[in-house]
């Protein structure tokens, strides 16, 4: 038992680095491993493992405000997350025993919804921080992927309802089994989310549609000014923390200075 709560001790701790961790592992299987064989299932454990501490993460981040409302508050976030995870899982169950078309649209969308849930709140936790600690640039960089994975399901979503939204470098008959494969749609749309929040735009991958390209745009947009406030944030509570050690020294170097000149004849 004092093991397990060591673990756990050292788990809150360092917990958006854990996420952060998670994330990479996420983003890196599927291209580590290719299309064929097993990279589907891995890909899928993954992304479960992801789902599972990101879960962990939002219901431990401490909450602000007044006491009275942040148990309300808290038992709403868990509630909510629990319910997002529950049909995500069951979506996985479901899509592994029968796949159809419906239910992986059912499924892209439950999988959105979690994590822009996870994203949403990960920012409101980032923008409260008072202090900049290795964990905090954790989460700033979590926030950010997670940012890029969010669109990147949102991009899905799109393309299962309307298979024409985006040229993925083929015809549009070429295109439509893809649908019917939604773990060769993850990687595909990922990279187009990042390369997109990055405004790097290779153009290998283009939205078609007035929907898809607004959403791009919008990603863009956001990514940019995402990490405009981010920097300003981060340099104003590191100088603020610097100001802070600087008066705290200050009493005490005087103190000291005029304990010396008190002890000279």
């Amino acid at each position: 038992m004092a093991a397990l709560h060591a673990i756990h001790v050292r788990l809150r701790q360092r917990r958006h680095t854990a996420l952060l961790v998670a994330l990479l592992v996420a983003f890196a299987t599927r291209p580590l491993i290719g299309d064929t064989g097993a990279a589907p299932f891995v890909f899928g454990i993954a992304l479960l493992l992801l789902m599972l501490v990101a879960l962990y993460t939002i219901q431990v981040d401490d909450l602000v405000g007044e006491r009275g409302g942040l148990a309300h508050e808290r038992r709403r976030r868990s509630f909510v997350a629990w319910v997002l995870v529950a049909f995500a899982f069951a979506e996985r169950l479901a899509t592994f025993f029968s796949p159809n078309p419906s239910l992986l649209i059912v499924a892209a969308v439950c999988w959105f919804l979690f994590f822009a849930f996870v994203t949403w709140n990960q920012l409101r936790s980032l923008l409260r921080q008072k202090q900049v600690t290795n964990d905090t640039l954790s989460m700033a960089v979590s926030v950010y992927l997670l940012m890029g994975l969010t669109w990147g399901v949102l991009y899905i979503v799109i393309f299962e309802l309307q298979p024409g939204a985006f040229s993925l470098g083929t015809s549009p008959d070429s295109q439509l089994p893809l649908i019917a494969e939604q773990q060769h749609l993850f990687p595909v749309f990922i990279y187009f989310s990042m390369t997109t929040l990055a405004t790097i735009g290779y153009g290998d991958i283009a939205p078609v549609s007035l929907q898809a390209r607004y959403i791009a745009v919008a990603e863009g947009i956001v990514g940019q000014f995402y990490l405009a406030i981010l920097v300003a944030r981060l340099v104003g509570l590191q100088m603020s923390q610097s100001a802070a050690r600087d008066t705290d020294d200050s009493p005490r170097a005087a103190g000291t200075h005029s304990e010396r000149s008190n002890d000279q004849p």
